[in-house]
């Protein structure tokens, strides 16, 4: 059956909306909650910025070789369990905060919290792509604003809580409520139903090659040279992504001085531009695949820079605004490149390797920005120095065209009789 835009959103509306709530209570909660933890933990317990910092390398650490098992999982065996897993560790990882009281329960903690997060996110990233061709990246966005509205929610919720002398590891443990009570009931319930979607989700990969192993399917994508330009360009903005989103509360406290309950509200309001953003992204990625990648991953080192004249809240509302800009185009591009440029074979293993890239830059860009602070005093070096990484990005990726994407002007002329998948190697 031919399938227009409209009709494959229409279709699958249901899973778009449980998907989404999954995403920010298993990842924007907890994500954008450690922001507001660094500072309490580091005067409760006297730990260094970077050693508050290493929480997020843990758990993504963690996260990386769980992106990698819940592709292969995927491929072999559907998402019915692995998002199932998701759901659970991210709320029994934010109980165990009650007794992190020392650094060693602080980062296992984060290690669930990343097992939870990937499992949940690479999921979701395969099954959208799984459930849409024409609408990838528009879906991917939707789905995956759920990270950013964890952005908008949390600063309401930390900022009083904090404000009225609650201890952030309590706070932390009260979070657990929505994985337990929201997100896996609600998947429970989903996936307890019968029909096309739920057949796709528990399926294993129709493009999948019988024997092939996850190393195998590594040493044939990795034989691509374009595999490693879009390999390093991804580790390179999602180190720099991460590690402004991990450290730009304490730079507008420390740096610039400014009191939390003075910009908390403003952090809040133009979130609702990630959320956008996300969703405008993937729109974009759909009409103009890896130039419109380009353009935010571009976006990303103006908005760093952005971030040095900050004095008060003019100066940080024009920050803020860029930042989540371009911070929406971030994510949402990895499994867009993923499908354009490598094609739909394997798809869960290929998402689940180039995961890994955006993990391991989540693990290493946050702590490695801490050092500097410690090193330096400040922020400044620092954002000089990402600011430059997310522009060598964007360069890594000028060699590369989508080869398994089908531009809008021709998709148009072959609605009108014929199956439009998206998929066309380019040239076809």
């Amino acid at each position: 059956m031919t399938l227009t835009t409209k009709q494959e959103l229409k279709n699958n509306w249901v899973v778009l909306a449980i998907a989404f709530a999954l995403v920010f209570f298993s990842f924007g909660v907890p994500n954008f909650s450690l922001p507001w933890i660094y500072q309490p933990a580091m005067e409760e317990f006297g730990w260094t910025n970077a050693q508050a910092n290493l929480l997020s390398t843990a758990k993504f650490l963690v996260g990386a070789v769980a992106a990698l098992g819940m592709g292969i999982m995927i491929d072999k065996v559907g998402g019915k369990f692995s998002v199932l897993l998701g759901a659970l560790s991210g709320g029994f990882a934010m109980l165990l905060f009650l007794v992190a009281t020392n650094l060693p329960v602080y980062y296992l903690a984060g290690g669930l919290l990343g097992l939870s997060a990937s499992s949940i996110v690479a999921a979701m990233k395969v099954i959208v792509s799984r459930l849409f061709d024409i609408n990838q990246g528009l879906a991917i966005g939707i789905v995956l604003g759920g990270t950013s509205a964890g952005q908008l929610v949390m600063p309401v919720v930390w900022s009083p809580l904090l404000d009225s002398g609650m201890n952030w590891r309590e706070i932390f443990a009260w979070l657990s409520l929505g994985s337990f009570l929201i997100s896996t009931p609600l998947w429970i319930i989903f996936m307890s139903r019968t029909g096309s979607v739920q057949d796709t989700i528990n399926a294993s990969s129709a493009k999948h090659k019988d024997g092939l192993t996850m190393w195998g399917h590594f040493k044939e994508v990795c034989q691509e040279k374009g595999f490693w330009y879009l390999a390093i360009a991804i580790f390179l903005v999602s180190a720099v992504d991460q590690a402004l989103m991990q450290n730009y509360v304490t730079f507008l406290r420390n740096d610039r001085g400014l009191n939390h309950r003075d910009f908390y509200w403003l952090i809040s309001l133009v979130t609702v531009l990630a959320i956008a953003s996300k969703i405008g992204s993937g729109w974009i990625y759909d009409k103009y695949s890896i130039p419109g990648i380009r353009f935010f991953y571009f976006l990303l080192g103006v908005s760093v820079i952005l971030a040095l004249p900050v004095t008060g809240l003019a100066t940080m509302a024009i920050f803020l605004t860029v930042r989540n800009i371009a911070h929406g185009g971030m994510i949402v591009e990895a499994p867009v490149i993923t499908k354009h440029y490598l094609g739909p074979r394997n798809l869960g293993m290929t998402i689940g390797i180039v995961s890994v890239c955006v993990n391991l830059g989540f693990a290493a860009g946050p702590p490695f920005l801490g050092y500097l602070y410690d090193l330096n005093g400040n922020y400044t070096m620092g954002f000089v120095i990402y600011s430059g990484i997310a522009f060598l990005a964007c360069a890594l990726l000028l060699p590369l065209k989508p080869r398994y994407w089908t531009p809008p002007s021709k998709r148009e002329s072959q609605e009108d009789g014929e199956n439009v998948s998206g998929l066309q190697p380019s040239g076809a």
